[in-house]
């Protein structure tokens, strides 16, 4: 009998490494003081900021650039996105309809509680596992016990109450458009120290979220680990809840600014700027991702269409999710918008890498078993062997090598939902 007890303990323990279980409610409260004050510690040896979390070893150098109102595209573009500059849009996220429609857990169960999300878990060692997916309804009945927080493609079916932002109603950027996310948590979570390839508004629906961010010429102070080879993606090995000032040394060199959102609000963040993101309360936001491109051509940009209602279901996408997978959004690939999905991958660089192709190619086929190797399709792409393919290249690449590609891509969506082509 005492064996068997211990045996179950062991087992309870278990789970609460794995699942990240609590046991009790999470601290809502968000009257929190950011940016923190410095306090040197009385042991003049012990640098500023050791063992506190990222943030505490140096002040900021100030606030983010702020707009009162949305950007027209072309403003937008020249003096931010062109910059890779950062901005926040105050209170322009009022008018998106999930503001209301989402201000209740049980409205969100009831509207949405059958799709499938996916859900990273904190394990009581505070290291990430995951994501996992899980019904929406399991994950808001107990996520305010729990070390859990949604990050999950946004599901179609959610995006008819959520707003493109006016700046990308029309031009390259909406051409460009690469996926939106929804973000949901209770209580203090917190993101890694990490960047994206792709340019990325985040608007907040419900509760407060602080913003570190880090200009990319600091990125080589910091030890970061990029996602895949040429993905442009990756994420600090830095313990940003408990920074070790010694080993991160350079920390306490390296600029800073800040800037904290409230329901309404949005921000900028250009791709490769590094950033770390706190959330507290019962925090809901979504965020639009879009490729960055060599030019921009706004020539189809007007007063009418920068302000005609625009909802997420209007728009097209690379990605979506549907039936609990992330497929591409497109089912009807054709030569030229899938042409368009290559120069979309290769951002503004001259040339397509393969292990950039592979991991969008098995990204995209996650759920088709039978698909052929990544590595025979990019040779049709291909044909020197050359590891990459340029952008002349792409351009000029012929239909009927186009339409192969598009066929297989298509069969992703054997199973799932299908959007055709806006």
């Amino acid at each position: 009998m005492e064996l068997h007890f211990w045996m179950v303990l062991v087992q309870i323990m278990t789970l609460e490494v794995i699942w990240g279980k609590i046991g009790f409610k999470k601290d809502l409260n968000m009257n929190v003081e950011f940016p923190p004050t410095i306090i040197r510690h009385r042991n003049e040896n012990i640098p500023a900021g050791h063992l506190r979390p990222l943030g505490w070893q140096r002040r900021p150098e100030g606030k983010i650039t702020e707009e009162k109102e949305m950007l027209k595209p072309q403003k937008f573009y020249s003096r931010f996105v062109k910059n890779k500059k950062p901005v926040v849009f105050r209170g322009v996220a009022d008018e998106v309809p999930a503001m209301k429609q989402w201000e209740k857990d049980s409205t969100l169960d009831k509207k949405y509680g059958k799709l499938d999300v996916m859900v990273t878990v904190k394990n009581s060692m505070l290291k990430s596992t995951g994501p996992i997916k899980l019904k929406l309804k399991k994950f808001l009945r107990e996520y305010e016990y729990e070390n859990w927080y949604l990050a999950t493609t946004t599901p179609h079916e959610m995006m008819h109450e959520l707003l493109l932002p006016k700046c990308l109603r029309c031009s390259t950027m909406r051409k460009n458009l690469v996926e939106s996310e929804v973000w949901m948590s209770s209580g203090g979570t917190s993101s890694t120290l990490h960047y994206h390839a792709d340019h990325d508004i985040h608007c907040i629906l419900d509760g407060r979220k602080d913003f570190i961010l880090i200009h990319p010429k600091y990125k080589s102070d910091i030890t970061f680990v990029e996602k895949s080879p040429h993905s442009g993606s990756g994420h600090s090995t830095v313990d940003v809840d408990m920074v070790n000032a010694f080993k991160d040394s350079k920390l306490a060199a390296t600029p800073w600014h800040y800037t904290t959102l409230l329901a309404g609000d949005c921000i900028f963040i250009p791709a490769d700027y590094l950033h770390q993101v706190r959330s507290y309360g019962r925090s809901i936001s979504y965020t639009v991702l879009w490729s960055p491109t060599p030019k921009v051509d706004i020539k189809d940009c007007n007063e009418e269409v920068e302000n005609k209602f625009t909802l997420l279901t209007d728009a097209s996408f690379m990605w979506t999710f549907a039936d609990g997978d992330k497929l591409l959004f497109n089912s009807r690939l054709n030569p030229e918008s899938t042409r368009q999905h290559l120069l979309g991958l290769m951002r503004t660089d001259s040339e397509l890498y393969y292990d950039r192709f592979h991991l969008f190619y098995n990204e995209s086929l996650s759920e088709v078993r039978d698909a052929p190797d990544s590595s025979e399709v990019f040779k049709s792409l291909d044909p020197n062997n050359q590891g990459f393919i340029t952008r002349e290249a792409v351009e000029k690449l012929d239909n009927m090598r186009l339409q192969e590609l598009a066929d297989v891509l298509n069969r992703a969506h054997a199973h799932g939902h299908k959007h055709d082509e806006l």
